[in-house]
């Protein structure tokens, strides 16, 4: 192994939401790669897909911050069926069209032809100051993809288990019983944990983890204190903001940055920076690789087919797709001091390849913790200077400034179905425990459907996470 992937002591990764490689990298080019003439496998400006009136839209650069997707795009299973082979059942071996995103689109509930040709609308690189810099800067992954062909929560739990014990839909408590990377890595003495704003974290999935309480997982206050200290975990998982919410006891508002749509992707842009900058300014910089990426396309365009995979090994008998195929690719950067300039990865990687890379650098002798982590692609090799940068200190954001919001109405939104499943997995976590220890049934939440705006969710969860010892 090289002398610079020896100096890998911490691995870092930061997971948003719901957007694919097309979309925010599609125009993306590297003007100085490592290796000469190398190129990132994105737009050629020529693509497109069909409306349900029979016309051709084609991918354009004028994708907005925030407005173009009042509907949520489809991401569910069949969605992504549709999105890819233009029908919605299909056998696992067939080749993908990716022909069929408009016309998904324009029949979500809401939807209509004339919007459903912004899901060809992509980004405009310099929009994109701290995504496109780090791209630029250090390694671009052109062949990453999500791990399942549908929403959030299986594709998650891929990141943090490497299944989704043949699930495909949203089910909150599908992986209660499921064995993480977390306690994987504490049977080999390796320290682990998950971040998260508001104590809102996907983690509310992983029963086990709750047992453990502040062992696994922290706020995001507590990442950036562990960064400037001397206990930061070998392997961190850090969660953007899911929720708008209104702190009216301190006058404060907190927007989500975790770019799902239609959420303002600037927000998001500023986390990346700010997890960058505390990184790079942390004792730790010199030990790090640092890993952005996002957890499924969230129905957005891309043109590179979905490659063949294998099964994660537990997928029982009743699942009802035979996961040999991985959903459509999202953008992926990996960032350390010892990658060179313009690296351009093309490996086929998944959220599976985080495991088996925390698996190759911080414990050899953990066994795979399934199949599908056994045969993913790694990317320790992209470490390969041997003496550490010390430049890009700083992100220059082009003078991108945070949301304009009013306290009266921020939080008042209806919950995306994201949102609703993650007050369901706060919900469980909490009826979990005995009924006086409970939040559910004190402070004016009585019944589950009290729980309908992203105010009352953000509560909630904030309310139970703390209640159970985060």
């Amino acid at each position: 192994m090289p002398k610079s992937q020896d100096n890998i002591e911490n691995i870092i990764v930061l997971m948003l939401e719901n957007r694919s490689f097309d979309h925010m990298f599609g125009y993306l080019t590297i003007d100085q790669p490592k290796v000469p003439g190398d190129k990132i496998d994105n737009l050629h400006g020529d693509e497109s897909n069909l409306d349900s009136e029979g016309t051709a839209v084609p991918v354009s650069m004028d994708a907005k911050y925030s407005g173009d997707y009042r509907v949520d795009p489809g991401h569910h299973y069949p969605d992504v069926t549709e999105q890819l082979f233009e029908k919605d059942d299909v056998r696992s071996s067939a080749k993908p069209t990716m022909g069929g995103f408009v016309k998904n689109y324009g029949a979500q509930p809401g939807g209509s032809v004339a919007a459903s040709h912004r899901i060809m609308k992509c980004f405009d690189p310099q929009k994109l100051p701290a995504l496109t810099t780090l791209a630029k800067e250090y390694a671009v992954c052109d062949r990453w993809f999500s791990s399942i062909p549908g929403p959030t929560l299986p594709n998650r739990a891929f990141v943090h288990a490497c299944t989704s014990l043949g699930h495909v839909d949203m089910n909150p408590v599908a992986y209660w019983s499921v064995k993480s990377l977390y306690e994987q890595l504490d049977a080999q003495r390796v320290t682990s944990r998950v971040y998260s704003h508001d104590g809102n974290t996907i983690a509310f999935t992983f029963r086990n983890l709750f047992k453990k309480g502040g062992k696994f997982l922290g706020s995001y206050n507590d990442f950036l204190d562990d960064l400037d200290g001397k206990k930061l975990p070998k392997y961190c998982f850090v969660e953007p903001r899911f929720n708008d919410w209104y702190d009216e006891a301190n006058h404060i508002y907190y927007i989500s940055d975790d770019q799902h749509p239609d959420n303002n992707v600037v927000e998001g842009e500023l986390l990346i920076r700010e997890v960058y900058e505390a990184i790079r300014d942390s004792r730790y910089w010199e030990k790090c690789l640092f890993v952005v990426t996002y957890d499924e396309h969230g129905g957005f365009f891309d043109h590179v087919p979905p490659p063949k995979t294998v099964p994660s090994g537990q997928e029982g008998d009743k699942a009802t797709f035979d996961f040999k195929r991985l959903g459509v690719r999202v953008p992926a950067v990996l960032i350390s001091p010892y990658i060179e300039r313009g690296t351009i990865v093309h490996t086929q990687l998944e959220h599976s390849s985080i495991a088996a890379t925390v698996r190759e650098l911080l414990a050899p002798d953990m066994p795979p913790l399934t199949d599908r982590e056994k045969n993913a692609n790694t990317f320790e090799d992209v470490l390969t200077l041997t003496d550490p940068r010390d430049d890009l200190k700083t992100l220059d954001m082009k003078g991108l400034r945070r949301s304009d919001v009013d306290p009266n109405t921020h939080g008042s939104a209806t919950l995306s179905d994201q949102q609703r499943n993650q007050v369901l997995a706060a919900y469980y976590m909490d009826l979990d425990r005995p009924a006086g220890k409970r939040v559910i049934g004190s402070n004016g939440i009585t019944v589950l459907e009290d729980i309908n705006t992203e105010q009352k969710a953000a509560m909630y969860i904030k309310e139970v996470s703390e209640s159970l010892g985060q």
